[in-house]
């Protein structure tokens, strides 16, 4: 009889772990981010992690997260920091139509940390690949003496570092690098920077899509409502982006 009662007991356990390991287990969702959202994204998550979801970050400008997806990089979401290429792989066949959202609108800054430090370089990200790089060299063509001499970074985040390595004096960036760098070292030298007027540039509409391809459809939505929520739009705003419902223009 003990025999017989430790034998179903076993099974018992045995169901009871595999039920358990079953609901608990967290799904990896690979996301395809634009450089300038990457630590803002892995701030928010870490202040609000989703409940049966790792987020697994690739970063990279978007220009060139689009062209991987083309090519069949498995990726589930691509939040990306204009709203040209979410769009054309909507049109392609390779994102969901109904999962776009517009999440942030970027904000550049002019970053000049030591104002000392004379060269007539400016460091910006490569308006072939970058949203922000298109805005930036808009920006530079018409308020700054021509010829403007540009350094161009891989995206917006090389062009802060660019800058932030003294290489080159002079750079236009973006607001949520600064906030982002001041946060996490409290130097004085990240707050040395003018919000460029967001009516003298495209606005940079960043925007996410769902891939079609991707297998795991309800954790991809879970992060795509989790981006829109009143909370973390208001924390997007303190990170140094603006929000489409507040005061964008589009």
């Amino acid at each position: 009889m003990s025999k017989l009662y430790n034998t179903w007991l076993g099974y018992f356990l045995l169901i009871a772990c595999t039920l358990s390991c079953g609901v608990n287990a967290k799904e990896t969702l690979q996301v395809a981010v634009a450089s300038n959202f990457k630590t803002v994204l892995q701030t928010l998550l870490k202040r609000s992690p989703l409940p049966n979801v790792d987020v697994k970050i690739s970063a990279a400008s978007s220009g060139v997260l689009y062209s991987q997806i083309v090519h069949g990089a498995p990726f589930d979401v691509f939040l990306s920091a204009d709203d040209f290429r979410p769009q054309s792989l909507i049109k392609e066949g390779y994102a969901e139509q109904s999962s776009l959202i517009t999440y942030a609108l970027g904000e550049l800054a002019l970053w000049q940390p030591k104002a000392e430090k004379v060269n007539d370089k400016v460091a910006i990200a490569n308006p072939r690949f970058s949203p922000y790089g298109r805005a930036s060299e808009h920006y530079a063509n018409n308020h700054f003496k021509k010829p403007v001499n540009y350094v161009y970074g891989n995206n917006i985040t090389h062009a802060f570092q660019f800058v932030e390595s003294g290489n080159v004096g002079v750079g236009l960036v973006a607001v949520s690098s600064l906030k982002a760098a001041y946060s996490n070292t409290q130097d004085q030298k990240y707050l040395d920077y003018t919000v460029l007027p967001t009516n003298q540039y495209p606005d940079i509409i960043q925007q996410g899509v769902i891939i079609s391809s991707t297998k795991k459809r309800a954790s991809a939505k879970q992060l795509m409502q989790f981006l829109m929520t009143q909370a973390t739009q208001q924390q997007l705003i303190e990170l140094g982006y603006r929000i489409k419902d507040n005061n964008a223009s589009k």
